[in-house]
């Protein structure tokens, strides 16, 4: 059976869409609506909620029961994207200025904590049975303390002279694993209740896979305009962020070629220069790291079929569709 994610992703994002409007509206004079607007009406194809109502339907539930917490998860990813903006240092998102740099960093700080007090909000509306509702607040808050502790390894990872593939992987396992599982989930306890521990598991075993071939890709897609940074490229480099790039490399590199790439991934983003962002590429291009990221991650989508072989549904090919899909970059 095949199915077409993109189409999926579509309709549901129209019913996020509405039921967004209803949860935090817009044009409110206070202080509040005018900044979160401002960042959610420059985009976002509302992948992750839709991903969580593609899941509940395949394992036979009703998605409209599931769609207040695929909004809390929308909520939750534009809360990260509003904080992350200010910690790396990110002017533009989606090809307009961020929050922070438009309203201040004060406002943007606290236009997040809004939103996570919303999805929070979102979950305990939601119009299921207390039970799996107690189940899906379980899950949104080990998602959004693990993915803080993946935040704090990413901050703190800055020009490490013995960063490893390995330790990369460990860093977005947290930050990216459990964030991209967690609408999938939500999906499948909506649908089938709390006796579903070995789906559960399951799913979150994917979530290890997908976040790092998710991340990977966005490591890749920040060295070329298509990122949204206002035609920027190596904003990564600029902020000395700790990628596979510079992991693989790092193993690799001889004591010269690492010892250039340290230095410029510890400068300051204003005095990182063009010219030091292409010496990296050069670098990373010197020992392939790019051609290896690319075969890394799809390597790791490739493990997700047999974990996916073993989630209770007739119909496979949609979720070997969504680990395909999610493996590309989502903004």
């Amino acid at each position: 059976m095949q199915t077409n994610i993109e189409e999926s992703i579509k309709i549901y994002g129209k019913k996020i869409d509405d039921l967004l409007k209803e949860i935090i509206p817009p044009d409110r004079d206070d202080y509040l609506s005018e900044p979160i607007w401002h960042h959610l009406r420059t985009g976002g194809k509302r992948i992750r909620p839709a991903i969580c109502l593609i899941t509940c339907k395949e394992l036979g539930g009703n998605p409209d029961e599931a769609l207040h917490f695929a909004l809390a998860i929308e909520i939750l990813h534009n809360m990260f994207l509003l904080h992350d903006d200010i910690e790396d240092e990110d002017t533009m998102r989606r090809d307009q200025p961020t929050v922070w740099v438009k309203y201040g960093v004060a406002n943007a700080i606290n236009a997040g904590d809004y939103l996570l007090a919303r999805a929070y909000h979102c979950i305990l509306i939601s119009p299921i049975p207390s039970d799996r509702k107690l189940k899906l607040l379980e899950i949104f808050t080990l998602t959004y303390e693990k993915t803080v502790e993946g935040q704090a390894l990413d901050i703190n990872a800055r020009g490490e002279t013995d960063y490893t593939v390995e330790k990369y992987l460990e860093l977005v396992r947290l930050k990216t694993g459990y964030y991209l599982a967690c609408g999938m989930v939500g999906g499948a306890v909506v649908a089938s209740g709390n006796n579903i521990e070995g789906t559960i598991d399951k799913i979150w075993a994917l979530g290890k896979l997908m976040g790092p071939a998710f991340q990977i890709k966005d490591d890749l897609i920040d060295l070329t305009v298509g990122k949204g940074r206002g035609g920027v490229i190596g904003s990564d480099i600029k902020e000395g962020k700790a990628s596979f790039l510079y992991a693989y490399t790092s193993e690799l590199a001889n004591d010269n070629d690492k010892t250039a790439l340290i230095e410029i991934m510890m400068k300051q983003r204003e005095d990182t220069t063009d010219d030091n962002v292409q010496y990296v590429l050069d670098i990373y291009n010197r020992y392939g790291a790019i051609d290896h990221a690319q075969k890394y991650a799809n390597d790791l989508i490739k493990q997700t079929y047999d974990i996916i072989d073993e989630i209770p549904t007739t119909n496979k090919t949609v979720f070997k569709d969504i680990a395909n899909f999610m493996s590309q970059r989502m903004t």
